[in-house]
């Protein structure tokens, strides 16, 4: 990629699930579809798809993905 290129921007399509990052303490919450909301157990902010904190590489998960599966 040449400098002077811009890399597309990620965006959400449906059924994807975006990771959920405290912008206020950075705290790795969860990965939830974007229209959720969640609550920081750390510092007790809302986050929201709005004002989360985005990595550099925002990662895109489908829902049925395995690396969700718990233990």
């Amino acid at each position: 990629m040449k400098k002077t290129e811009k890399q597309k921007e990620n965006k959400i399509r449906p059924g994807m699930q975006v990771e959920f990052i405290c912008p206020k303490c950075g705290t790795h919450l969860a990965w939830a579809l974007p229209e959720m909301e969640m609550n920081c157990p750390k510092c007790g902010n809302w986050v929201n798809n709005q004002n989360r904190k985005k990595p550099k590489l925002d990662l895109l998960l489908p829902t049925d993905d395995d690396q969700l599966t718990l233990f």
